[in-house]
């Protein structure tokens, strides 16, 4: 792929251009590969550094094209469908560059990391924790402490998606006692470790691993954001985009697999004895098979489509000056229900595909395995029970959602 970095002047490349529709056709071309040989995508990752996909979201105001969600999660779903590894190590970039654009008002600050964005850099990831702390609270062993010229950061993260390619890394850090710093740090820094292991069954090339911080520098411009847990309301938050993002993920996943269910059957040049017909490709079962995958996958697409316009819609709140918490509410709700839809009808599509090739298609060679083992992860990321569970509360008791990391 022959993209060359641009000069300063130059807007980040669109979605839907033809400069992205051949970025994204160049990453799917070596995909199969990467995956049967489990391999990083730093090549593929530094096409979209060039092309500044990262800075697709800021705002016009910002000197950025200002795209929506919903076209940002249409370009996650494509770029899913061309490796979902790819996909995934953008996805704490697209939040990080909003809670930037939160945090920070006009000023020297902002417009330091604006230009970063604009340069095409890319972030990473360190907020989770292993340990005995639950999941999704607000509250980190990782330590930020002032010291006289500034402040040095120490702790262990894991689940650090996206950081193995990331120019600088967004780190949630425990100040005191009720009190977390968002900061960020370059990932060449002195004192920081990134170490690629992650051992999961799927999205195995996603830099999904250890971050380590032993007394790190952090500057004062650094300092994105301080925020006292004191149980406040839920508040404008980008936690709906990150949950959907994962669907949109599966989305694309879905996608390719539809496309190598197809492919698997136009393939095969015998059935069984007891088939309908000789030719599997003239097989009305074969055919109800590929017709449930690529279903799911063009429901799935619409279901993260109409959530995603639920979260610009909120966001339009807020650019307003106005954020309407209901409106926040609303898209972590519809979220939450896409994710609970998805995650079941993704996993027994990706299965299927095993369906329409008979023995042959559990050949180590097809790698066809890879469908179910990626989706299989992401759906982890938060357990469904849990957000089918909170969904219902709120339509028999008007509970409202809890207010974490995962709503």
């Amino acid at each position: 792929m022959n993209i060359e970095t641009p000069p300063a002047h130059v807007d980040p490349v669109l979605p839907g251009s033809p400069e992205v529709s051949a970025l994204v056709a160049e990453i799917a071309a070596g995909a199969e590969h990467r995956a049967a040989h489990d391999l990083n995508a730093h090549e593929q990752i530094d096409w979209i550094r060039r092309a500044r996909l990262g800075a697709i979201t800021l705002p016009v105001a910002d000197g950025g094209p200002g795209v929506s969600v919903r076209a940002l999660l249409s370009l996650v779903i494509d770029l899913a469908a061309a490796d979902p590894n790819v996909a995934h190590v953008l996805r704490a970039h697209f939040w990080q560059v909003n809670e930037i654009l939160r945090a920070l008002p006009p000023g020297p600050q902002r417009q330091r990391w604006v230009e970063e964005i604009r340069a095409g850099k890319l972030f990473g990831n360190a907020s989770s924790e292993r340990g005995e702390q639950a999941a999704g609270s607000f509250s980190f062993a990782t330590g930020l402490t002032r010291t006289g010229d500034g402040f040095r950061l120490n702790g262990e993260k894991f689940y650090s998606t996206g950081t193995l390619f990331a120019d600088w890394i967004g780190v949630s850090a425990q100040l005191d006692q009720n009190t977390v710093a968002a900061v960020l740090v370059p990932i060449d820094r002195a004192g920081v470790t990134v170490v690629d292991d992650w051992d999961g069954i799927g999205q195995t090339r996603t830099g999904t691993g250890t971050t380590t911080f032993e007394d790190v520098v952090v500057e004062e411009h650094e300092v994105l954001d301080v925020r006292v847990n004191d149980g406040s309301p839920r508040g404008a938050s980008d936690v709906a985009l990150l949950q959907l993002y994962l669907q949109a993920i599966i989305t694309g996943i879905l996608r390719n697999a539809a496309d190598d269910a197809a492919r698997l059957v136009r393939g095969r040049t015998r059935s069984f004895q007891h088939a309908p017909t000789a030719s599997p490709a003239d097989d009305p079962i074969l055919h109800a098979e590929v017709g449930r995958i690529t279903s799911a996958a063009y429901v799935a697409e619409a279901a993260v489509l109409a959530a995603a316009d639920e979260i610009d819609a909120a966001y339009r709140s807020e650019r307003l000056g106005e954020p309407d918490p209901a409106l926040f509410t609303a898209a972590s709700l519809a979220a939450s229900k896409v994710k609970v839809h998805v995650d079941e009808v993704g996993l027994r599509a990706a299965n299927a595909v095993f369906e329409v090739g008979g023995a042959s298609a559990a050949s180590r060679s097809r790698n066809l395995d890879r469908h179910w083992r990626n989706i299989r992860t992401l759906t982890l990321h938060n357990p469904t029970s849990y957000k089918a569970a909170a969904v219902g509360d709120v339509f028999i008791n008007s509970t409202p959602l809890p207010v974490n990391g995962y709503f």
